[in-house]
Protein backbone atom coordinates (compact mmCIF):
# COMPACT_ATOMS: atom_id res chain seq x y z
CA UNK A 1 0.00 0.00 0.00
CA UNK A 2 2.73 2.34 1.12
CA UNK A 3 4.93 1.79 -2.32
CA UNK A 4 1.56 1.92 -4.38
CA UNK A 5 1.08 5.63 -2.61
CA UNK A 6 4.60 6.45 -2.86
CA UNK A 7 4.35 5.73 -6.88
CA UNK A 8 1.27 7.35 -7.37
CA UNK A 9 2.70 10.68 -5.31
CA UNK A 10 5.88 10.88 -6.91
CA UNK A 11 4.01 10.36 -10.82
CA UNK A 12 1.59 12.94 -10.36
CA UNK A 13 4.25 15.32 -9.08
CA UNK A 14 5.50 15.02 -12.02
CA UNK A 15 3.09 15.50 -14.43
CA UNK A 16 2.52 18.31 -12.56
CA UNK A 17 5.99 20.14 -12.78
CA UNK A 18 6.87 18.90 -16.21
CA UNK A 19 2.87 20.69 -17.11
CA UNK A 20 3.65 23.88 -15.63
CA UNK A 21 7.41 23.84 -16.94
CA UNK A 22 5.82 23.55 -20.79
CA UNK A 23 2.96 25.79 -20.86
CA UNK A 24 5.50 28.62 -18.85
CA UNK A 25 7.82 28.24 -21.64
CA UNK A 26 4.92 28.42 -24.40
CA UNK A 27 3.47 31.51 -22.42
CA UNK A 28 6.74 33.20 -22.59
CA UNK A 29 7.21 32.69 -26.43
CA UNK A 30 3.68 34.24 -26.74
CA UNK A 31 2.35 30.88 -27.57
CA UNK A 32 0.09 30.31 -25.18
CA UNK A 33 -3.23 32.03 -22.58
CA UNK A 34 -4.79 31.32 -19.71
CA UNK A 35 -7.83 29.53 -21.15
CA UNK A 36 -5.84 26.74 -22.12
CA UNK A 37 -3.95 26.52 -18.80
CA UNK A 38 -7.47 26.26 -17.23
CA UNK A 39 -8.08 23.58 -19.87
CA UNK A 40 -5.07 21.02 -19.31
CA UNK A 41 -5.30 21.78 -15.80
CA UNK A 42 -8.61 20.62 -15.59
CA UNK A 43 -7.75 17.13 -17.84
CA UNK A 44 -4.50 16.98 -15.67
CA UNK A 45 -6.81 16.74 -12.35
CA UNK A 46 -8.94 13.82 -14.15
CA UNK A 47 -5.89 11.90 -14.76
CA UNK A 48 -4.49 12.07 -11.48
CA UNK A 49 -8.26 11.16 -9.59
CA UNK A 50 -8.19 8.39 -12.57
CA UNK A 51 -4.99 7.08 -11.08
CA UNK A 52 -5.67 7.21 -7.32
CA UNK A 53 -8.88 5.64 -8.13
CA UNK A 54 -6.70 2.59 -10.29
CA UNK A 55 -4.27 2.59 -6.56
CA UNK A 56 -7.28 2.02 -4.66
CA UNK A 57 -8.61 -0.46 -6.46
CA UNK A 58 -5.74 -2.17 -7.22
CA UNK A 59 -5.35 -2.37 -3.21
CA UNK A 60 -8.78 -3.84 -2.80
CA UNK A 61 -8.01 -6.82 -4.67
CA UNK A 62 -4.94 -7.36 -3.29
CA UNK A 63 -6.88 -7.67 -0.26
CA UNK A 64 -9.56 -9.82 -1.24
CA UNK A 65 -7.32 -12.01 -2.59
CA UNK A 66 -5.83 -12.12 0.74
CA UNK A 67 -8.93 -12.71 2.08
CA UNK A 68 -10.08 -15.43 -0.45
CA UNK A 69 -6.59 -17.45 -0.04
CA UNK A 70 -7.42 -18.10 4.03
CA UNK A 71 -10.68 -19.02 3.29
CA UNK A 72 -9.23 -21.75 0.39
CA UNK A 73 -6.51 -22.44 2.86
CA UNK A 74 -9.86 -23.63 5.81
CA UNK A 75 -12.00 -25.46 2.75
CA UNK A 76 -8.91 -27.55 1.69
CA UNK A 77 -7.56 -28.19 5.42
CA UNK A 78 -7.31 -32.20 5.69
CA UNK A 79 -7.64 -31.85 9.22
CA UNK A 80 -10.78 -30.06 9.22
CA UNK A 81 -12.24 -32.86 6.97
CA UNK A 82 -10.44 -36.14 7.97
CA UNK A 83 -13.65 -37.04 10.68
CA UNK A 84 -15.85 -35.65 8.23
CA UNK A 85 -16.25 -38.58 5.74
CA UNK A 86 -18.46 -41.59 5.10
CA UNK A 87 -16.48 -44.99 5.13
CA UNK A 88 -16.52 -46.62 1.90
CA UNK A 89 -19.15 -49.35 3.19
CA UNK A 90 -21.32 -46.78 5.29
CA UNK A 91 -25.28 -46.80 4.42
CA UNK A 92 -28.08 -44.98 5.10
CA UNK A 93 -29.19 -47.46 8.14
CA UNK A 94 -32.32 -46.57 10.07
CA UNK A 95 -32.89 -46.01 13.83
CA UNK A 96 -36.56 -48.02 14.98
CA UNK A 97 -35.93 -48.52 19.03
CA UNK A 98 -33.06 -45.41 19.83
CA UNK A 99 -31.29 -47.96 22.02
CA UNK A 100 -27.43 -46.80 23.06
CA UNK A 101 -24.33 -48.62 23.55
CA UNK A 102 -20.52 -47.25 24.94
CA UNK A 103 -18.58 -49.93 24.57
CA UNK A 104 -15.07 -49.68 26.03
CA UNK A 105 -14.51 -45.96 24.69
CA UNK A 106 -11.33 -44.33 24.52
CA UNK A 107 -10.90 -40.76 23.46
CA UNK A 108 -8.43 -37.84 23.96
CA UNK A 109 -9.22 -34.90 21.99
CA UNK A 110 -5.63 -34.32 20.88
CA UNK A 111 -5.99 -37.80 19.53
CA UNK A 112 -2.93 -40.44 19.79
CA UNK A 113 -1.07 -37.53 21.33
CA UNK A 114 0.57 -38.66 24.02
CA UNK A 115 0.77 -35.49 25.87
CA UNK A 116 -2.81 -34.84 25.66
CA UNK A 117 -4.57 -36.49 28.36
CA UNK A 118 -7.79 -39.28 28.04
CA UNK A 119 -10.75 -37.72 28.80
CA UNK A 120 -12.81 -41.27 28.53
CA UNK A 121 -10.19 -44.47 29.08
CA UNK A 122 -12.59 -47.89 28.98
CA UNK A 123 -15.88 -46.09 29.18
CA UNK A 124 -19.11 -48.36 28.81
CA UNK A 125 -22.40 -46.87 28.87
CA UNK A 126 -25.79 -48.55 27.66
CA UNK A 127 -29.10 -46.84 27.25
CA UNK A 128 -32.44 -48.65 26.77
CA UNK A 129 -34.58 -47.98 24.20
CA UNK A 130 -36.90 -45.18 25.21
CA UNK A 131 -35.18 -44.31 28.50
CA UNK A 132 -34.66 -41.18 29.34
CA UNK A 133 -30.98 -40.69 31.08
CA UNK A 134 -29.42 -37.42 32.20
CA UNK A 135 -25.73 -36.83 32.41
CA UNK A 136 -24.60 -34.92 35.53
CA UNK A 137 -21.41 -33.60 36.73
CA UNK A 138 -18.96 -30.84 37.12
CA UNK A 139 -18.28 -28.42 33.61
CA UNK A 140 -15.10 -30.71 31.77
CA UNK A 141 -16.39 -34.02 33.13
CA UNK A 142 -17.12 -35.12 29.79
CA UNK A 143 -21.13 -34.63 29.62
CA UNK A 144 -21.16 -32.58 26.25
CA UNK A 145 -17.66 -34.65 24.87
CA UNK A 146 -20.10 -37.99 25.14
CA UNK A 147 -22.82 -36.25 22.94
CA UNK A 148 -20.30 -35.25 20.35
CA UNK A 149 -19.01 -38.48 20.27
CA UNK A 150 -22.33 -39.98 19.39
CA UNK A 151 -22.89 -37.49 17.06
CA UNK A 152 -19.77 -38.40 15.28
CA UNK A 153 -18.21 -34.71 15.50
CA UNK A 154 -15.49 -36.69 16.92
CA UNK A 155 -14.07 -40.57 16.69
CA UNK A 156 -12.84 -41.99 19.45
CA UNK A 157 -9.47 -43.97 19.39
CA UNK A 158 -10.80 -46.58 20.38
CA UNK A 159 -14.12 -48.81 21.31
CA UNK A 160 -17.23 -48.79 19.43
CA UNK A 161 -20.63 -47.10 19.64
CA UNK A 162 -24.03 -49.27 18.94
CA UNK A 163 -27.09 -47.88 17.66
CA UNK A 164 -29.74 -50.09 17.51
CA UNK A 165 -26.87 -53.34 17.24
CA UNK A 166 -25.21 -51.49 14.20
CA UNK A 167 -22.06 -49.55 14.54
CA UNK A 168 -22.07 -45.64 14.22
CA UNK A 169 -19.60 -45.92 11.89
CA UNK A 170 -21.60 -47.97 9.41
CA UNK A 171 -24.23 -45.12 9.39
CA UNK A 172 -23.64 -42.45 6.89
CA UNK A 173 -23.13 -38.83 8.28
CA UNK A 174 -26.34 -38.09 7.37
CA UNK A 175 -28.52 -40.01 8.04
CA UNK A 176 -26.84 -40.73 11.23
CA UNK A 177 -27.25 -36.83 11.94
CA UNK A 178 -30.68 -36.81 10.59
CA UNK A 179 -31.89 -39.23 13.23
CA UNK A 180 -30.54 -37.61 16.32
CA UNK A 181 -32.29 -33.68 17.47
CA UNK A 182 -30.39 -31.61 19.51
CA UNK A 183 -31.64 -29.03 21.54
CA UNK A 184 -28.66 -26.60 22.89
CA UNK A 185 -28.18 -23.88 25.54
CA UNK A 186 -28.22 -21.14 23.20
CA UNK A 187 -29.95 -22.13 19.37
CA UNK A 188 -28.52 -20.62 16.61
CA UNK A 189 -30.71 -18.82 14.63
CA UNK A 190 -30.40 -17.24 11.23
CA UNK A 191 -31.33 -13.71 9.94
CA UNK A 192 -34.21 -15.34 7.98
CA UNK A 193 -37.59 -15.38 8.95
CA UNK A 194 -39.51 -17.71 11.84
CA UNK A 195 -40.84 -20.45 9.11
CA UNK A 196 -37.18 -21.07 7.93
CA UNK A 197 -35.66 -21.17 10.95
CA UNK A 198 -37.92 -24.08 12.04
CA UNK A 199 -38.02 -26.05 8.82
CA UNK A 200 -33.70 -25.52 7.70
CA UNK A 201 -34.48 -26.35 4.37
CA UNK A 202 -36.72 -29.45 5.35
CA UNK A 203 -39.70 -29.85 3.54
CA UNK A 204 -43.18 -30.09 5.48
CA UNK A 205 -46.53 -28.98 5.06
CA UNK A 206 -47.94 -26.07 6.74
CA UNK A 207 -50.08 -28.30 8.67
CA UNK A 208 -46.76 -30.28 10.05
CA UNK A 209 -45.63 -26.58 10.89
CA UNK A 210 -48.04 -25.29 12.71
CA UNK A 211 -48.35 -29.07 14.49
CA UNK A 212 -44.45 -28.43 15.55
CA UNK A 213 -45.08 -24.79 16.70
CA UNK A 214 -47.69 -25.71 18.68
CA UNK A 215 -46.64 -28.81 20.83
CA UNK A 216 -43.31 -26.63 21.44
CA UNK A 217 -45.48 -23.40 22.97
CA UNK A 218 -44.19 -21.35 20.13
CA UNK A 219 -47.20 -20.72 18.37
CA UNK A 220 -48.72 -17.69 20.89
CA UNK A 221 -45.99 -15.62 20.31
CA UNK A 222 -45.58 -16.59 16.74
CA UNK A 223 -49.22 -15.34 16.05
CA UNK A 224 -48.45 -11.99 17.71
CA UNK A 225 -45.54 -11.35 15.70
CA UNK A 226 -46.63 -8.61 12.90
CA UNK A 227 -45.95 -11.23 9.97
CA UNK A 228 -46.52 -14.33 11.75
CA UNK A 229 -43.74 -17.24 10.17
CA UNK A 230 -42.71 -14.85 7.74
CA UNK A 231 -41.47 -12.26 10.52
CA UNK A 232 -37.13 -11.75 10.28
CA UNK A 233 -35.90 -12.74 13.50
CA UNK A 234 -32.76 -10.74 13.17
CA UNK A 235 -28.85 -11.38 13.04
CA UNK A 236 -28.64 -14.38 15.34
CA UNK A 237 -32.34 -14.10 16.17
CA UNK A 238 -31.91 -11.07 18.07
CA UNK A 239 -35.65 -9.68 17.64
CA UNK A 240 -36.46 -12.75 19.92
CA UNK A 241 -35.86 -13.59 23.81
CA UNK A 242 -33.96 -16.43 25.09
CA UNK A 243 -37.46 -18.19 25.57
CA UNK A 244 -38.79 -17.81 21.83
CA UNK A 245 -35.40 -19.24 21.00
CA UNK A 246 -35.65 -21.96 23.06
CA UNK A 247 -38.93 -22.87 21.70
CA UNK A 248 -38.10 -22.36 18.19
CA UNK A 249 -35.42 -25.43 19.07
CA UNK A 250 -38.00 -27.41 20.45
CA UNK A 251 -40.42 -26.45 16.88
CA UNK A 252 -37.59 -27.96 14.97
CA UNK A 253 -37.14 -31.10 17.01
CA UNK A 254 -40.94 -31.83 16.81
CA UNK A 255 -40.74 -31.53 13.11
CA UNK A 256 -37.77 -33.99 12.78
CA UNK A 257 -39.63 -36.38 15.40
CA UNK A 258 -36.57 -38.14 15.62
CA UNK A 259 -35.75 -41.30 17.59
CA UNK A 260 -33.59 -39.95 19.54
CA UNK A 261 -33.23 -36.66 21.64
CA UNK A 262 -30.31 -34.94 23.07
CA UNK A 263 -31.31 -31.88 25.56
CA UNK A 264 -28.29 -29.92 26.21
CA UNK A 265 -28.76 -27.43 29.11
CA UNK A 266 -32.18 -26.85 27.32
CA UNK A 267 -33.46 -24.72 30.24
CA UNK A 268 -30.55 -23.11 32.09
CA UNK A 269 -30.52 -19.78 30.54
CA UNK A 270 -34.53 -19.24 31.56
CA UNK A 271 -36.19 -17.74 34.65
CA UNK A 272 -38.84 -20.09 36.29
CA UNK A 273 -41.95 -19.58 34.46
CA UNK A 274 -40.97 -20.01 31.22
CA UNK A 275 -38.65 -23.09 32.02
CA UNK A 276 -41.47 -24.67 33.47
CA UNK A 277 -43.85 -24.17 30.24
CA UNK A 278 -40.68 -24.79 27.86
CA UNK A 279 -39.70 -28.52 30.99
CA UNK A 280 -43.51 -29.53 29.65
CA UNK A 281 -42.95 -29.09 25.98
CA UNK A 282 -40.10 -31.34 26.65
CA UNK A 283 -41.52 -34.02 28.00
CA UNK A 284 -43.96 -34.01 25.04
CA UNK A 285 -41.01 -34.21 22.89
CA UNK A 286 -39.05 -37.18 24.53
CA UNK A 287 -42.26 -39.22 25.40
CA UNK A 288 -41.53 -43.06 23.73
CA UNK A 289 -38.61 -41.67 22.42
CA UNK A 290 -34.41 -41.81 23.91
CA UNK A 291 -33.32 -38.91 25.58
CA UNK A 292 -30.27 -37.78 26.81
CA UNK A 293 -30.78 -34.68 29.17
CA UNK A 294 -27.26 -32.93 30.00
CA UNK A 295 -28.29 -30.84 32.88
CA UNK A 296 -26.48 -28.25 35.44
CA UNK A 297 -29.57 -27.38 37.21
CA UNK A 298 -30.76 -30.70 38.82
CA UNK A 299 -34.03 -29.81 39.36
CA UNK A 300 -35.04 -29.67 35.35
CA UNK A 301 -34.07 -33.95 35.66
CA UNK A 302 -35.95 -35.20 39.01
CA UNK A 303 -38.02 -37.18 36.21
CA UNK A 304 -35.43 -39.03 34.44
CA UNK A 305 -35.50 -43.14 34.31
CA UNK A 306 -31.62 -43.59 35.05
CA UNK A 307 -29.32 -40.10 36.23
CA UNK A 308 -25.07 -41.00 35.55
CA UNK A 309 -22.88 -38.88 37.23
CA UNK A 310 -19.60 -38.04 35.28
CA UNK A 311 -16.24 -36.99 36.82
CA UNK A 312 -13.17 -36.77 34.62
CA UNK A 313 -15.00 -39.06 32.42
CA UNK A 314 -15.21 -41.34 34.03
CA UNK A 315 -18.86 -43.44 35.63
CA UNK A 316 -19.12 -42.78 39.25
CA UNK A 317 -22.44 -42.92 39.92
CA UNK A 318 -26.15 -43.94 38.57
CA UNK A 319 -29.42 -44.26 39.49
CA UNK A 320 -32.85 -42.63 40.20
CA UNK A 321 -32.60 -39.33 41.96
CA UNK A 322 -33.65 -40.85 45.32
CA UNK A 323 -31.89 -44.10 45.08
CA UNK A 324 -28.55 -41.29 44.30
CA UNK A 325 -29.43 -38.87 47.28
CA UNK A 326 -29.64 -42.22 49.53
CA UNK A 327 -26.10 -43.11 48.67
CA UNK A 328 -24.93 -39.76 49.70
CA UNK A 329 -22.38 -39.45 47.32
CA UNK A 330 -20.93 -36.64 44.53
CA UNK A 331 -24.91 -36.61 43.44
CA UNK A 332 -26.30 -36.20 46.61
CA UNK A 333 -23.71 -33.20 47.58
CA UNK A 334 -24.50 -31.43 44.45
CA UNK A 335 -28.34 -31.72 45.57
CA UNK A 336 -27.68 -30.12 48.52
CA UNK A 337 -25.26 -27.46 47.37
CA UNK A 338 -28.27 -26.26 44.85
CA UNK A 339 -31.03 -26.99 46.85
CA UNK A 340 -29.51 -25.29 50.19
CA UNK A 341 -29.40 -21.75 48.64
CA UNK A 342 -33.24 -21.76 48.17
CA UNK A 343 -35.11 -25.00 49.63
CA UNK A 344 -34.04 -24.68 52.70
CA UNK A 345 -34.64 -20.89 53.14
Amino acid sequence: MFISFAVQGLMTMGIELVLVYLMIGKWQSGQFNVGEFVLFQSILIMLVHRLWDFGRNFRNFFTALADASEMAEIYQSQHTNSTETDLKSAKALSISRGEISFNKIHFAYGGTNQSTPCLFEDLSLTIKAGEKVALVGHSGSGKTSLTKLLFRFFEPQQGEIMLDGHNAKDFTLASLRKQISLVPQQPELFHRSVRENILLNTQATDGALISAATKSRSLGFIERLNDGFDTMVGERGVKLSGGEKQRIALARAFLENAPIVILDEATSALDSITEKEIQTAIFELIENKTAIVIAHRLSTILRMDRIIVLEHGKIIEEGTHHELLKKQGKYAEMWDHQSGEFLKR
